[in-house]
């Protein structure tokens, strides 16, 4: 059984957490920090900063003792939200704008809940990773002539311009989106190079997500349009590739089945997530190489055989090729850290 919270009752009970002592709250100029432990949700950590006029970003970390729907009722919004889901699954509903929408992990949306009342269900037991963008586009684009701005969709334009109207734009995580998430959880500085560096990677983000609403218009322009159906299955492929890492089936055995056929399978797999199978599970290992390293269990020739690297040799320049430093140097300064 669900317990429903409100917006109010949310802030109530972070409220609570503070006067018990239980939540630590620590702001500056234009950071600001709470975390503890809440009641009904469980351990929680928040922080803010605020970046330029009409610019922030916001981390969310809660481990989750309940199942939780929250309810929200956005009234004149004029903010812009680009959300990263990192881990965790959620399943939305939003009144009056989309039809059921399930986000999950690895899962991206660009926003604007303008007068649009949010329903989020999150279940118990997870933890709950998200990174949030969050921009006001009248005062952020204010400097970009409106001939700068053709190639953003067209709600982000009548934003800039005043005329606010609610949108969703749901998509993937791709992997160059994950390198900049994670470099923005593990920033190293403090400060102000701290609020410049957070300003450059949430830019970073910014222009690959617009550059993949450019992508997807152009692509939809020149490619027919997938079925429901194929897009279910291309997720299904997806979930057989990241199952069988270490021996993943070739492209006409994963056609096969997940009842495509190859070509459908190859077009879709780029419309959906941007680059082919293969190059999506290349990229995955290699997320997932990085993660073991950083629990430190597993040495660096463990990590490349339980990824589903032959070579080592081979690993090892692909990591240093995404991630800018070699997996033994990256093990050693994780261990250092």
């Amino acid at each position: 059984m669900a317990i429903i919270l409100s917006e109010q009752d949310w802030y109530d009970l972070w409220e609570e957490g503070r006067q018990a002592g239980t939540i630590n709250e620590c702001s500056n100029d234009f950071e600001t920090h709470r975390q503890g432990y809440c009641r009904l949700i469980g351990q929680v950590h928040e922080w803010c900063m605020e970046l330029q006029e009409g610019l922030e970003i916001c981390g969310y970390d809660y481990h989750l003792t309940n199942h939780l729907r929250l309810t929200a009722q956005n009234q004149d919004c004029v903010w812009s939200v680009l959300s990263f889901f990192v881990a965790g699954d959620s399943h939305t509903i939003l009144h009056g704008l989309t039809d059921y929408v399930d986000e999950a992990s690895g899962r991206t949306y660009l926003s604007c809940f303008a007068n649009v009342d949010e329903t989020e269900d999150w279940a118990a037991e997870q933890r709950m990773l998200r990174v949030q963008v969050c921009v006001n586009p009248a005062k952020f684009l204010k400097n970009f002539a409106s001939e700068h701005l053709q190639s953003l969709p067209r709600e982000i334009r009548q934003a800039a311009a005043g005329k606010i109207q609610p949108y969703y734009y749901l998509s993937t995580i791709t992997p160059m989106m994950q390198t900049v998430i994670h470099q923005i959880l593990d920033c190293p500085y403090q400060g102000l190079m701290k609020r410049l560096y957070l300003e450059g990677k949430a830019l970073e983000l910014i222009t690959l997500r617009f550059c993949q609403l450019q992508e997807t218009s152009q692509r939809s322009t020149k490619t027919p349009a997938l079925k429901s159906d194929d897009i279910d299955r291309i997720y299904q492929a997806r979930a057989i590739l990241i199952e069988n890492l270490e021996n993943p089936p070739s492209l006409l055995g994963l056609a096969r089945q997940v009842g495509l056929n190859d070509c459908t399978l190859k077009r879709g797999f780029r419309q959906v997530f941007g680059k082919s199978a293969f190059g999506y599970l290349h990229d995955y290992r290699l997320e997932q190489a990085r993660q073991l390293l950083e629990q430190r269990r597993l040495n660096v020739s463990e990590v490349c055989r339980a990824v589903g690297f032959a070579n080592r040799s081979y690993f090892a320049s692909a990591f240093r090729k995404k991630f800018g430093i070699n997996p033994k140097d990256y093990l050693y300064h994780k261990n250092s850290a």
